[in-house]
């Protein structure tokens, strides 16, 4: 059987160098670099230093309990240079010759401080709006660059496995294992940065799985003291884990939701495994393309004409799993002893559990539109640009002083036409710009994909105004992607009522009123009751809300939370009589 690893998995490089020559040696008989307390060791004088970096161009190391000692002595306190040492170790030690089994070690020491990196670096991307910020990229960049740098270590062992090499006959299985782990952390990180995977990512992690077929060692069972919760942790397993989390979606979910399934993941990816011939199934069916760059795709019935790259996935043992766990949900269990975590709500899993059954089992709608292209043109920005959009007029809490009595209100009516006069209009048109858009658009629905550049960012649950020929509509973000390009890309939900922009007070039963509020107020569709769209913290049950508007004033009582937006929250009413 041929193997078609992309050329990135050959560790065979062009010219290889001693590792002697970097530690500053020569061909003694035994000599072994560590730093230990601040001070760097050799067989023939101690050198004290004032820091634990190396030279430039020196590898600190020189096997795997070397390395052991020199990590204890990196202090982390300064985030970027601890990054910095790190990733000049990892690239350093691509290009210094190892035995394979010695560098496999190494590897796996050098796991930790990458998994640190992962996470410090994360407090910085993770989740923020796209496009992202100078500062935002430069940290999910640092996060791929350093896996791909320890990625690249495994890789080097792929040739000394396929020729044989006899160090590596009893860990084959944990080498591929370890190599498939670090691809499925690099789409823990595409997701967090709310990017898709690069093709190259993929077609390397497809090419690690083969030959995990080929040497036999696709279900042999191994251990991984930093996995501590996983249950039958196998390269099919590993590679099913990074195939599911990616068919989740994470572009669509909020961090704390990528990091529930990530932990789910690891107790449960192993109920799928990768056939290679077809079964008869109820339910669909996971179809993975070994040669393609990309992940796998759910669909009804399996390709007419398969080849020999393609193999089948069946999601029916792991959505019973969720759905057992949905249905003991809501008949009181707690999340702890469904092994969901102590430090997960029964709110919070219930709608992810909902929502990855969704992603793993329903096959997405199709569209009315079909293929057709619509343009639209969208603005983000709060309730502020929604009220703006909708109405027409910038909201200025200062401009509705005079109506809170009589004589206010007789003095704006002496003005005239000059109480149309919105003196922020030219500086809100700028602000919040309309931004061109296009793709598939329904009544309920949108995905589309920016034209050219834009002021806004984006962001999950953010909400949004549509303009399309024809009526401006509002809805939220759920979904937000930056491809390979640079494209990007937001999926939307569309509320069914109309938005008229109101202005709103809360009664309060104290001598200081509060500031008025800006608000949407949706009308009634067949489908759902009237609602009304209120600034963030606003809610509160039976509170009640008075319009400012000219007319009859209106009372609307908050009787229900709907959805918490990031931006906003949309609350059902009553209305009471005034």
């Amino acid at each position: 059987m041929h193997v078609g690893l992309p050329a990135k998995a050959t560790p065979a490089r062009q010219i290889r160098i001693a590792w002697r020559e970097f530690v500053g040696t020569q061909q003694r008989r035994q000599c072994r670099i560590g730093t230990l307390r601040g001070e760097t060791v050799t067989n023939e004088f101690t050198l004290t230093q004032t820091q634990t970096q190396p030279s430039p161009g020196m590898l600190a190391f020189a096997d795997a309990d070397g390395c052991a000692s020199w990590l204890r002595a990196v202090p982390l306190t300064n985030i970027p240079r601890y990054y910095e040492t790190i990733l000049s170790q990892l690239k350093r030690l691509a290009e210094v010759e190892f035995a394979p089994r010695e560098r496999a070690r190494i590897a796996e020491i050098m796991r930790e401080p990458v998994i640190f990196l992962h996470t410090e670096l994360a407090r910085r991307y993770a989740g923020k709006p796209q496009p992202a910020a100078e500062r935002e990229s430069e940290a999910s960049e640092q996060a791929l660059a350093v896996w791909h740098a320890l990625w690249t270590q495994y890789s080097a062992c792929l040739k000394p496995l396929l020729e044989g090499d006899p160090d590596l006959l009893g860990v084959k299985a944990k080498v591929l294992q370890r190599g498939l782990w670090v691809g499925k952390q690099l789409m823990l990180v595409y997701g967090l940065a709310r990017r898709l995977p690069a093709p190259a990512v993929w077609q390397e992690l497809h090419a690690y799985y083969r030959l995990a077929e080929i040497l036999d060692c696709a279900v042999t069972a191994v251990s991984d003291e930093l996995m501590p919760n996983a249950i039958g942790v196998s390269c099919y397993s590993t590679y099913c884990h990074a195939l599911l989390l990616d068919l989740a979606d994470p572009c669509a979910m909020t961090v704390r939701q990528i990091e529930l399934t990530d932990r789910w993941l690891a107790m449960w990816a192993r109920k799928v495994f990768p056939y290679a011939q077809q079964r008869e199934t109820e339910g669909p069916l996971i179809v993975i393309d070994l040669e393609a760059p990309n992940g796998a795709v759910l669909l009804p019935v399996g390709p007419r004409n398969p080849g020999e790259a393609m193999r089948y996935g069946y999601p029916a043992k792991i959505v019973t799993s969720v759905r057992g766990r949905l249905k003991r949900l809501a008949s009181g269990a707690n999340p702890a002893e469904l092994q969901l975590g102590h430090d997960a709500s029964v709110e919070a899993c219930t709608a992810l559990l909902t929502y990855l059954d969704s992603r793993w089992y329903a096959l997405p709608p199709r569209r009315a539109g079909g293929d057709a292209q619509a343009k639209v043109e969208l603005c983000v920005g709060g309730l502020g640009a929604a009220y703006f959009r909708i109405s027409g007029r910038t909201f200025n809490s200062q401009d509705l002083l005079g109506r809170l009595s009589y004589q206010g209100t007789q003095h704006l009516a002496t003005l005239g036409a000059l109480t149309d006069y919105d003196r922020n209009k030219e500086e809100a048109e700028k602000v919040w710009a309309w931004e061109s858009w296009q793709g598939n658009y329904d009544w309920t629905a949108a995905t589309l994909r920016r034209v050219g550049t834009g002021p806004h960012r984006w962001h999950l649950d953010q909400l949004v105004v549509l303009r399309d020929d024809d009526r401006a509509r509002c809805g939220f973000v759920t979904r937000v992607a930056l491809d390979n390009r640079g494209e990007l890309s937001v999926s939307l939900k569309l509320w069914p009522g109309s938005a008229t922009a109101i202005t709103v007070r809360a009664l309060t039963t104290m001598l200081v009123e509060e500031p008025p509020a800006p608000a949407l107020a949706l009308s009634a569709t067949p489908d759902e009751k009237a609602c009304v769209i209120v600034p963030p913290r606003t809610f509160s049950a039976g509170r009640v809300l008075r319009s400012l508007a000219s007319g009859p004033e209106r009372r609307l009582r908050l009787t229900r939370l709907i959805q918490r937006g990031a931006d906003f929250e949309r609350a059902a009413f009553e209305e009471t009589p005034a």
